[in-house]
This record gives C-alpha cells, structure tokens and sequence, in this order.
C-alpha cells in the first residue's frame, strides 16, 4: 500500500513560491523591479499571481518568462520548471514602505509569500552591476521612450466651422510586438465625426522618422466637422502594448515580454467662425460645395391627394448638418414638415453624398398652383465666400378638392351653391326612426371612449417617439439588438469567423447598451462608459461584466492570444447572457 500511495504523495508535491526586489533602496519615482517566482516539479502552466494593494507605488508595467530545467540523477529524470511573473515598480514618497505578501492559487492551494520592506529616498541610489553580468547587456535594451509611441496628426491646423479636417492616429515602433489591448478611442466632443478607416489589425509599414526606421500602423482616420468655434482640443488615443525584449544577460537566452501603455499627445485646432458678413437668408448650416434639385412627383392631383415636393443636395462637405430650406407660402397650398434622408459615403479621405428633403404638398382648393424658385446658399472654404442655390419654378393642377366647384385660378372666386337642397324631396311622411336598445348605446359610448383613449395613448408615443431621442432609441433597442445579435451568431458557422464576428458583437453589446440608456457610447472611453452605468444605478457586479465583454471584443480583435475566452462560443453566450440581465 505504501508503495501504490508514494507516488501520488510525490506527484501532489507543493511548489516554491517567492517574491523578491532587485534593490530594497531606491529613491522616489525611480523604477525598480519586483520578482514574484514560481518553481516546481513536473509543474502545469501556473495562474497569474494576486499583487497585495501598493498604495505606495506606481505599477509601471509587467513581463513574464519561463524555463525548464531537466536533470537525470541515478537513471530517473526530473523536470523543474520556473516561471517569472517581472513588476516594474516604483515609489510614491519617502519613507520605510512595505510590499504585502503575493498570493497564488496553484492545484486547488493557496500559496503566500512573503512581505518586503522598502527604503524610500528623496534622490536616486546608484546600482552596481551584478556578479557575472555583461556589460553590454543593459545597452541590447533600446528604451522604450522615443522608439516606441503613437502619433496624432490633423490635416490643417485651423478650419472654419462645418469645415472638413481629418484626423490621423498612428502607432511608431521599433520593438516586436505581441499584441495590443484597452485601446481607448478619443471621445471627438465638439466635432461631427465621420468615420474613413479604423484598422482590425495592425498592418505595418515601413518609414524613416529623423534617420531612424520605423514600422508605422495606421490604427484610425476620422473626418470632423466643428460644430462650434474656437480653440477646441481632440483627445488622446491609449492603448497597452506588448513588447517583446532582447536577452539582459547570458542566462536570459529568450528575453521578456512587457506591457506599455502608451497615448498620444492632444491635437488643438483653431475653428474660426463662419463670416456674417454678406450671409444669405437662405443660408441651411452647409459647408463645402453642392448642388441641389427641387421637383413634384407629378403635376395633377385629384380630391386633395398630396403631391411630394423632393428637394436633393448633393455634394462634398458637412451632409448631415444641413438644415431643411424654407420653401415659399403658395395660397391654396398646405405644405407640411419634410422626410429627411441622408447618404454619406467616403471617397478616398472626402466625405460626400446628398441630403433628400421630401415635403408632401395638400392642396387647399382646386386650381392651378405656381410654387416660386427655392433657394438655398451654402459657404464654401476654398473661396470663403456664400453661394447661392435656385431651383427652378414648379406648376401643379388640383381638382376635385371641392364638390360641384368649377375649374378657377388660385386666386379668383369659387360659387359653392345657392338656396336649399332638400334630402328627400317626394317623402309626404317621415316616420320615426326606431331607437335601439339603451345597453347597445352604452356599449358603444364605452367602445368609443377605450378608442379614443388608445388613440391618445398612440399619438402621445408617436409624439415622444419623434422628440424624445432617448425614449426611441431605448424602444428600438431589443429588436436591434436581437437583429445583431443573430447576425454574429451567423458568423460563428464560418471558418474563421474571429474579426468580424468579434467587431459585430462588440456592436451589439455597445450598441443596446447606448440605446437602452441613451448613451453615446462610441464616444465614450471604458472609465466614461462605468462611471456613466454606475450613475445610472446600475448593480457595479453588472457594469464590471459589460467592461469585461466589451474588453474581451477588442483583445480578441487586436491580440487573440491573450483572450479569457477559448472559443468565439463560450463570448457570444457569456455576452447574451449579460445582456439579458439588462
């Protein structure tokens, strides 16, 4: 028995598990690194360890590294594998400061180490080389600072408001790079965006910055259109970064992997006014140049039936911050609030496309209508100078708006009949007309009511429908949501469904989440987003789960390596699920 037992003992063997510095002074804000090793026998891949809480510190980064080591001894070999878990720390103020003990689940067992106590001083300690260490070691190592960062640029510094600028933001590297991760978007409050390109990989070129080479990746391009003027600042861009490091000594053969976050630097744009000076009436809020078209879907019309008046611009610039025309009063006609559509397209970095303006024109009266030329002027930045639209002039011919009424123009007299008409000229007698029963009555007068009421409910939710951005986006939520959702479900049967699949359901969950509370969350960095959710008195367990799915989308897009999630399955369920707590 004790022979059968032994091995199982052998195998269920604990593992060393410690934390070290690599200097116990150090002076405040200078870096120095904590190593937190885990070593054993026939070891299995070890968790990532639980850091105690460093009030006193700044956690600066983090690598990690791993090696085996194999020994025979009598005929029987033995495998011991070590994994460092590298910290790159440093201090906050003076003082004896202390790191808690590091804490490892490993097999179901809690392993602790132990606390270590630092001495904090005002100036930088000098460290001397280690035993052994070569020299040139250390100088293998570029810095990370100025080989290393992310670029934003803007094609012109100064713009007129409504006027197109775009903007760049690019990642500089001179390292290996394992992968990216929390990238956060800045938010573009002040400006119009219009999205050109924004990379699902990273996709490297090579380019030469002041005589050194770099690999260059485009990460996003956006077109802006101030809406306001003045001095106005775009934010920066973050994300984390993974770089590869070359070997420190002869004994690190395979070198260190560490995270660094970097951000780019905030663009400030002047936005100058648009001139009033010489501003038309008929000015709508277009910057850029267009063209427009006015024309009636046909000419004649019969019993007062509508005839659509579609106005089009078309052309480069601010397309959606194009204000409705005034169109001219015409006696006889009721023209009413138009149906407005927009297409925006990207061609290479101008946005263009056309507005559509569709007014349903009611004739009042029959006759013959002459709608006056429409007018509409927009300012365009090359000239800076108003310019002005016209339409043509447009005709229609009402009839059968008025019974038994002759043909006339708009503006003459119309005789709608004289003396009485009796209804019913050869009846001698009228007899009583037979009264139904009282309960037939009161059903009706009650159905009439329960109608009029539904009517009134309807037309107040159409009404808040059209005015209240939050209440409709928030009621077109499910069924959007569901329709996204479906759509990366789809897209889970493909091959490789990752890249798309991955920005789809990002979408989705992004996307109900916006809706539901009236959130602009693609403006909106992850710390916005929670602290947004947690005003809104969201459980903080909830909003914690919708970061993580949304974190997750964006580490499986840009570096798959590092996703919680194994399968594309296990995200899309555990996101469902998340989403139905809503």
């Amino acid at each position: 028995m004790v022979l059968l037992v032994l091995p199982g003992l052998l195998l269920a063997a604990g593992i060393d598990f410690n934390a070290s510095v690599d200097q116990s002074t150090v002076g405040v804000g200078e870096q120095f690194t904590l190593n937190v090793t885990v070593q054993g026998e026939g070891m299995a891949t070890v968790p990532k360890p639980q850091l105690p809480d460093l009030p006193d510190f700044n956690l600066l980064g983090s690598s990690s590294s791993q090696s085996t080591s194999i020994s025979i001894i009598n005929g029987s070999m033995k495998k011991q594998a070590t994994v460092n878990f590298i910290y790159y720390l440093s201090a906050k103020k003076t003082g004896q400061l202390n790191i808690g003990a590091c804490k490892i689940n490993y097999e179901g067992q809690e392993y602790q180490s132990q606390p270590i106590s630092i001495e904090a001083t005002k100036t930088a300690q000098a460290q001397p080389r280690q035993q052994g260490q070569n020299p040139q070691a250390s100088q293998s190592r570029m810095p990370i600072d100025g080989n290393l960062f992310l670029s934003a640029s803007a094609s012109r510094k100064t713009v007129y408001q409504g006027e197109q600028v775009n903007v760049e933001f690019s990642l500089y590297n001179r390292f290996q790079i394992s992968g990216v991760g929390d990238v956060q978007f800045p938010s573009f409050i002040g400006f119009w965006p219009e999205k050109i390109y924004e990379a699902e990989k990273l996709n490297f070129q090579r380019q030469v910055v002041d005589g050194r080479q770099f690999e260059v990746a485009l990460l996003k391009k956006t077109a802006l259109f101030p809406v306001t003027s003045g001095e106005v600042e775009i934010g920066p861009l973050s994300m984390n970064v993974g770089v590869v490091q070359g070997p420190r000594d002869f004994f690190d053969m395979f070198g260190t992997t560490q995270t660094v976050k970097v951000e780019s630097k905030p663009l400030r744009l002047t936005v100058l006014p648009l001139p009033e000076n010489g501003q038309p009436a008929e000015f709508t809020g277009g910057v850029g140049r267009f063209t427009m078209t006015a024309e009636l879907d046909r000419t004649n019309t019969t019993g007062s039936e509508p005839i659509n008046l579609t106005i089009k611009v078309s052309g480069t610039g601010n397309i959606r911050l194009i204000e409705k025309p005034v169109i001219p009063a015409t006696t006889g006609l009721k023209i009413l609030d138009p149906e407005i559509r927009d297409q925006v397209q990207t061609s290479g970095d101008v946005i263009k496309g056309s507005k559509t303006f569709r007014y349903p024109v009611i004739p009042q009266a029959d006759g013959k209508y002459v709608l006056p030329a429409i007018k509409m002027a927009y300012f365009d930045p090359g000239d800076k100078s108003y310019h002005t639209l016209q339409s043509k002039v447009l005709e229609c011919t009402a009839t059968g708006c008025t019974p038994n009424a002759p043909l006339v123009e708009a503006t003459g007299l119309k005789v709608l009949g004289t003396d009485i008409n009796y209804i019913k000229p050869d009846k001698t007698e009228i007899k009583p007309f037979k009264q139904p029963q009282w309960w037939l009555l009161g059903l009706g007068y009650l159905l009439s009511f329960a109608v009029l009421g539904a009517s009134f409910f309807y037309r107040a939710h159409r009404n808040k429908l059209d005015s209240d951005r939050g209440y409709a986006r928030k009621h077109r939520s499910g069924a959007l949501v569901k329709k996204r959702l479906k759509s990366a479900e789809r897209l889970l049967l493909d091959d490789d469904p990752r890249q798309e699949f991955y920005a789809v359901l990002f979408q989705a969950v992004l996307g109900y989440v916006g809706d539901r509370y009236n959130l602009d969350t693609h403006a909106l960095s992850k710390d916005q987003l929670k602290a947004g959710l947690l005003q809104l008195n969201l459980a903080p367990e909830l909003v914690d789960k919708i970061i993580e799915i949304i974190e997750q989308c964006d580490i499986a897009r840009f570096s798959p390596g590092q996703a919680a999630y194994k399968t594309p399955r296990e995200l899309f369920e555990r996101s469902r699920e998340i989403l139905s707590q809503l």
